[in-house]
């Protein structure tokens, strides 16, 4: 979801952001978009990679509450709220049955996180069908998902006139279409491989989705997000952090939502301030080095050249440093594979 409007709540006093009841329905509707958009492709996926399976009856339904919260959303542009904060402390009529799906998205989310947890090494994807589809359509879903929430902070600020804020976000809709493309391509490749898919495209899998768990986690901490502009509270345990080691979070001055976020990546306070100094204020792309094996001191020198973890592991498994890295990809050379097919005397930097 987009930060200018998913605050939590220590960040909306400290900045002086209001929630009103647009702001309110908004926050709703991006993450149900999200949320049934993304099952949506999850199914289809499932449904072209194993054609014994007939799950038409999960898209239609997906495709039920999409029909319901683009309603939602029209309402919206004609100035009609949906979740309204006067109703608290129960929701009524359609703002309770918003509530209830997205309920269900969250358990639904939280539920993914362990099959995909269970899915997080080569052997068991090499060896079960359903957990490399399931892996496959999660990330399909996740790219689709990241779109449709930035997306949503376009629509809605087109919908209060905000030209400026529209037109920021839509770049990010380059990359988001580019992480979306990768997802897609793996897939054919998969469905064009199966029943025996190779050890090396099933490790690409891997790879390309080894944040998997990391970003849904991070998903449900912003659906959590989106119940505490209603409710008013939000704490660590909200954000799926265990009684015991919220105090260590707080201590180090990290509120509930951003604690949240970065417990989500598989960090304790201690590591995620280490990475904070390394350079990076996203939990997602420390994590995208730290399950890679780099350390923040080794990481600092690629998140200077604005390299993330994924590509640093690739060049420098190739013997790369972070500035040969910087200038091949300034000359258009994305991937280590691809000098293979430069002539040789154009190898030499």
């Amino acid at each position: 979801m987009a930060q200018p409007v998913q605050r939590s709540l220590k960040q909306a006093l400290t900045v002086g952001f209001v929630c009103d009841d647009l702001h309110l329905t908004h926050a709703f509707l991006t993450a149900l978009s999200a949320s049934y958009q993304g099952l949506w492709v999850f199914e289809n996926v499932l449904d072209r990679l194993d054609e014994q399976e007939d799950r038409s009856d999960e898209i239609a339904k997906a495709e039920r509450v999409l029909e319901t919260v683009e309603g939602w959303w029209q309402a919206l542009a004609a100035g009609e709220p949906v979740v309204c904060l006067h109703e608290r402390p129960v929701l009524t009529g359609e703002a309770s049955r918003a509530w209830r799906l997205l309920q269900v998205a969250e358990a639904r989310l939280r539920a993914l996180i362990a099959e995909l947890t269970d899915s997080s090494d080569l052997e068991p994807l090499l060896e079960d069908p359903l957990k490399r589809h399931v892996r496959a359509a999660a990330l399909c879903e996740c790219a689709h998902a990241q779109r449709v929430g930035v997306a949503s902070v376009i629509r809605f600020a087109e919908i209060r006139g905000d030209n400026r804020e529209a037109f920021r976000y839509r770049q990010r809709l380059l990359s988001c279409r580019s992480a979306i493309d990768e997802a897609e391509q793996l897939v054919a490749q998969l469905h064009e491989a199966e029943p025996e898919p190779s050890a090396t495209l099933v490790a690409r899998l891997l790879d390309a989705s080894l944040l998997l768990p990391a970003h849904v986690a991070q998903r449900v901490v912003d659906i959590g997000s989106a119940f505490a502009l209603y409710t008013g509270v939000f704490d660590y345990s909200d954000a799926g952090i265990p009684d015991p080691q919220a105090s260590a979070w707080a201590e180090a001055g990290f509120d509930a939502r951003t604690a949240g976020r970065w417990f989500a990546a598989g960090f304790s306070p201690r590591k995620a301030q280490a990475w904070r100094l390394a350079g990076t204020q996203d939990p997602l792309i420390a994590a995208d080095f730290m399950w890679r094996g780099f350390t923040p001191e080794e990481a600092a020198a690629w998140l200077r050249r604005y390299i993330g973890g994924r590509r640093a592991a690739a060049w420098a498994a190739a013997g790369y440093g972070p500035d040969d890295t910087r200038e091949w990809i300034v000359l258009g050379v994305r991937d280590p594979d691809q000098l293979a097919t430069l002539p040789t005397s154009d190898r030499v930097m």
